[in-house]
């Protein structure tokens, strides 16, 4: 079908008010199927708690190593932990390292639905409906809106965070909510509401706060007087709400100066666990632009029947990111930086706001220690972006036609890539 036509019967589809809203349905559809097999398990608190009790006696008996951690993951912990929560334990005694509410949210999961993942996965799908508000307002088409929605509804690491009890998915929704609400026709109301939605998504995980570059240009680019003024606003409900979080702590009897010592805490934790389990720095963005983790050797431990005569195979090759999409990542850095100029070059502020945004996360990670999750609060803005580029929304309407049939030849290579079986993650040299 010729290109015209193409955009021809696109742009009827467009102006059918119904068809948005049904493609929307479909997409949060498949991505149910998706994460619907891991709502379905029973979580048991007696055997994660033997299991935690007795992973916390060895790690605390020996020196800290890599598999003991493997031992009990993040997933586990963070489960156990807002089980905890839920049940009365003070935040500083369990898992102290991350600000409570997603574990407080998780907990309240299990304790409701009897699964530790119903909350995060119904999270899932309310970003993908606050990403369609957000985009139809930046890109001002109903029906492009839907591309990001899409190709975030793809995204492994979105799916994966979205089936299972971590962190990420929690801070991804309440930060792409208040980015929503602090947007370019905000009121009082809206101030408020999304500075609330901001210290909740702090209060889930800190590195939140690299989004505030990205909102301070969102307050100080209208008026600075009263800028200044909404920024001082924003700061203090954050604060105040990611405060408040801590009720417990506060109720076990702990002083302001404890808390405040805690955080302190948190972020001594945070950097030396930077060092110790993560990779060096620049070799995030090494990932993003190639799926190549680095040089890695890994090491085969052969026991034999009688469990005591042993044998050590050394393997030498290169690591590679299971997750990584090539049809995202590599442009995801791109499409940040060229709709940054197209910002600044229109005065869009909006656009120019998720820009900041999205090279506000993938900056600080490329440069330092971090795993290629880090990189999830930052992709709904990158494709955000990288529809903009591929629609040619910035050019006339002669020029969109050109980008229309090449949009749909890669919304369907997205399709056929996130159905094809993970890529192994290690090549032996």
């Amino acid at each position: 079908m010729p290109s015209p036509q193409i955009h021809l019967l696109l742009s009827k589809l467009g102006t059918n008010k119904a068809t948005p809203k049904i493609v929307l349905v479909g997409i949060i559809a498949l991505f149910v199927l998706s994460i619907y097999p891991n709502m379905l398990t029973r979580f048991d608190p007696i055997a994660l708690k033997e299991r935690y009790e007795r992973w916390n006696e060895e790690r605390t008996s020996a020196k800290i190593n890599l598999l003991q951690f493997a031992m009990f993951p993040d997933i586990d912990l963070y489960a156990y932990a807002g089980w905890e929560y839920i049940h009365g334990v003070s935040p500083d005694e369990i898992n102290f390292e991350h600000p409570p509410l997603a574990k407080y949210l998780i907990g309240l999961s299990e304790t409701v639905f009897g699964n530790q993942n119903v909350i995060g996965g119904t999270l899932g799908v309310a970003s993908l409906l606050v990403l369609y508000l957000l985009s139809k307002k930046t890109l001002r088409d109903e029906l492009f809106a839907l591309v990001p929605v899409y190709m975030l509804s793809l995204e492994r690491i979105f799916v994966t965070t979205s089936a299972t009890s971590v962190l990420d998915i929690y801070l991804v929704f309440f930060l792409v909510t208040s980015i929503f609400l602090l947007g370019e026709d905000q009121g009082l109301a809206k101030l408020v509401g999304g500075s609330i939605i901001f210290g909740l998504a702090t209060a889930c995980k800190l590195t939140a706060l690299l989004a505030l570059p990205a909102i301070a240009f969102s307050l100080l680019s209208r008026n600075k007087r009263t800028g200044l003024k909404r920024l001082f606003l924003l700061l203090f409900f954050a604060a105040l709400t990611y405060s408040l979080c801590y009720a417990r702590f506060f109720m076990c009897g702990h002083t302001f100066g404890e808390f405040i010592h805690l955080q302190w805490r948190m972020v001594l934790y945070q950097r030396e666990a930077r060092h110790l389990f993560t990779y060096p720095p620049g070799r995030l963005l090494l990932t993003l632009l190639t799926g190549i983790v680095g040089p890695e050797t890994r090491y085969l431990v052969v026991i034999e029947e009688n469990q005591q005569v042993f044998s050590i195979a050394t393997q030498h090759g290169i690591a590679l990111a299971r997750e990584f999409n090539p049809l995202t990542w590599p442009v995801s850095f791109s499409a940040g930086i060229l709709a940054f100029y197209c910002g600044l070059k229109d005065r869009q502020r909006d656009l120019i706001q998720s820009s900041v945004l999205a090279l506000s996360f993938i900056f600080p990670f490329s440069l330092a220690h971090g795993f290629v999750w880090y990189y999830l609060p930052a992709f709904p803005f990158t494709f955000l972006l990288l529809t903009y580029i591929l629609t040619g929304r910035e050019g006339a309407e002669r020029k969109r036609r050109r980008f229309t049939p090449l949009l749909l030849v890669y919304l369907i290579a997205l399709l056929f890539w996130s159905r094809i079986p993970r890529t192994p993650d290690f090549i032996a040299l």
